[in-house]
């Protein structure tokens, strides 16, 4: 087959695929033939992955009440009550961003939304989540969640785990629905890090849901499915699902306070905390490399950044560091020097810019540092975190671009990228001979898609 008329780079070529693989690149003849693909003059991108989504819970909370827009525990309440839910079901919302609020969450206030059905507003990050006395007895955590009604890390972990615990039949539901939306967007392929099976995916596969590649990670508590497997990363699962890394939680986040610092936040004492304590995260890694799976390991704070590069470099092998929010100079060139990948959220430095400066003060000099990542020699590729950013690759690229999403000035301007630096950081395939015809075309009339 040939498309003809793709715009690339400002010239127009004609592109030649045979069985799914680019074969030939040649400028536009202007000729068409029947069974020809007709670009029309539309930029022709590789197709783009989104290298960071939780596609169970972005599933799950594209259905539930969007408490981005509020600044206090007020409007939270508001907004709360105004969303729709059936009249036995828990009351959902997502998108809290409680280190900026004057007025501290009070379990009481989302007492107001109900006092009769589980009231649950989890964090942006979901490192954390807010409850009322329904769902703290629901979850048996009255003690933890005290007056407060927050819970965070494991505890907000197991409320997450306990919220997506849905019929299989209404999840994949909701998950095709989401793969559908993806890829009108242009979007190939996901890294999935939710906390579920490979059984999960076995299942989705025998329904056909395959609308877009998935490599699918795991999580300690089951990372022994895929060794049982024999599954290596990169393996096929079945269908268009490969195994994916082991995921490890390092550390916690910025808006939650959790996230693990060399020294303490801004007017507080504490720097944080490690989810993983070094000996159990190294022995994970060694394991998972002696089974031919690839660690990637979470790490916010400058100080699980720390130790997760010590961990890759005792284990002596590459792999991703999810996040890597705070890294400090001379970790980022050990990175370069380790092979280590770097998997980054863009919108987390423009969601995050006032938390940020209010909580690590003058360190955000080396916050987010997408730009050092590439002039050091770091491999950085870009995904969303959904659903704590949207799973949107073209909203991924204008954060990592921008750096700036409400009129202000552009954050740390040194450290944006080009389009053409977030693009290719977005894709794992290149518009030339040999690749597969992963494609896209942008144009006025939106992304279609290759097929």
């Amino acid at each position: 087959m040939m498309i003809r008329n793709a715009l690339d780079h400002g010239v127009l070529i004609d592109i030649e695929v045979t069985n799914g693989v680019i074969t030939a690149i040649i400028p536009a003849t202007g000729g068409f033939h029947s069974g020809d693909f007709d670009a029309e003059g539309d930029e022709v991108l590789p197709g783009l992955w989104d290298e960071h989504v939780h596609i169970r819970s972005w599933a799950q909370m594209r259905t539930r009440a969007n408490l981005l827009p509020a600044d206090d525990s007020d409007a939270v309440v508001e907004i709360l009550r105004k969303h729709p839910a059936d009249g036995v079901e828990p009351i959902v919302g997502h998108g809290l961003r409680w280190a900026l609020w004057t007025n501290p969450p009070r379990m009481s206030a989302l007492d107001a939304v109900s006092t009769t059905r589980p009231v649950v507003a989890f964090s942006m990050d979901v490192h954390s989540v807010w409850i009322n006395s329904v769902a703290a007895r629901e979850f048996d955590v009255v003690g933890i969640a005290g007056e407060s009604g927050i819970l965070v890390e494991h505890d907000a972990f197991r409320v997450l785990s306990r919220m997506s615990d849905i019929d299989d039949d209404v999840m994949d539901t909701l998950i095709a629905e989401a793969f559908t939306a993806a890829k009108a967007q242009g979007i190939v392929g996901i890294t999935s890090f939710e906390m579920e099976s490979l059984t999960d995916w076995d299942r989705r596969i025998a329904k056909g849901i395959d609308l877009i590649q998935v490599r699918a990670s795991l999580y300690p508590e089951r990372i022994h499915e895929a060794f049982n497997r024999e599954l290596r990363t990169g393996d096929s699962v079945g269908g268009r699902v490969e195994m994916g890394f082991l995921k490890v939680i390092t550390d916690g986040s910025i808006n939650t306070r959790t996230a693990y610092m060399h020294a303490p936040y801004e007017g507080e004492a504490s720097v944080g905390v490690l989810n993983t304590e070094v000996p159990e995260l190294e022995r994970l890694v060694r394991e998972a490399t002696n089974h031919g799976v690839t660690a990637a390991l979470h790490a916010i704070g400058d100080k699980a950044n720390t130790v997760v590069i010590d961990t890759f470099e005792k284990v002596g092998v590459g792999g991703r560091i999810e996040h890597a929010q705070m890294v400090l100079p001379e970790d980022v060139q050990r990175m370069a020097t380790l092979g280590l990948t770097a998997s980054i959220q863009p919108a987390h430095a423009v969601d995050d810019r006032d938390v940020a400066e209010k909580l690590w003060g003058d360190r955000v000099s080396y916050a987010y540092p997408m730009k050092s990542f590439l002039d050091a020699g770091v491999k950085l590729i870009l995904g969303s975190d959904a659903p704590v950013a949207p799973l949107d690759p073209w909203h991924t690229i204008e954060m990592a671009t921008a750096r700036t999403g409400d009129g202000r000035p552009t954050w740390r301007p040194e450290e944006a990228l080009t389009r053409s630096q977030a693009i290719k950081a977005s894709a794992r395939t290149t518009i030339d001979v040999g690749q597969p015809a992963d494609l896209i075309f942008v144009g006025p009339d939106g992304v279609i898609p290759f097929e």
